[in-house]
């Protein structure tokens, strides 16, 4: 009996796994679907007197909900823990572009 409920768990959880795969995939192919706009990155260097919040102003798109998203995901991007940016440092920022 308890061999037969092992088994049993172990199908019950793969089912949940495989539902929870196809829910995920079905959603993003919906958003995919809807957006013409694909996410690229480029390469800028620092100058002085900028901050991430300027670069930020200057860069982000209405992807973003908040100025603090893009600037955590330039954060993230760079491994910059600190927020902190100096002159002549190079940072990969990200942009979106209509789909080709």
């Amino acid at each position: 009996m308890r061999k037969r409920e092992m088994i049993g768990c172990i199908l019950f959880i793969g089912i949940l796994f495989i539902m929870a795969v196809l829910l995920f995939t079905k959603s993003r192919s919906v958003v995919d679907a809807n957006d013409n706009r694909v996410k690229r990155f480029t390469s800028i260097q620092v100058e002085e007197g900028d901050s991430l919040w300027s670069i930020a102003r200057e860069r982000m798109s209405e992807e973003y909900e908040s100025i603090d998203d893009y600037i955590q995901e330039v954060c993230d991007t760079n491994h910059i823990y600190d927020q902190e940016i100096t002159a002549d440092m190079y940072l990969v920022v990200p942009y979106y572009t209509d789909k080709e």
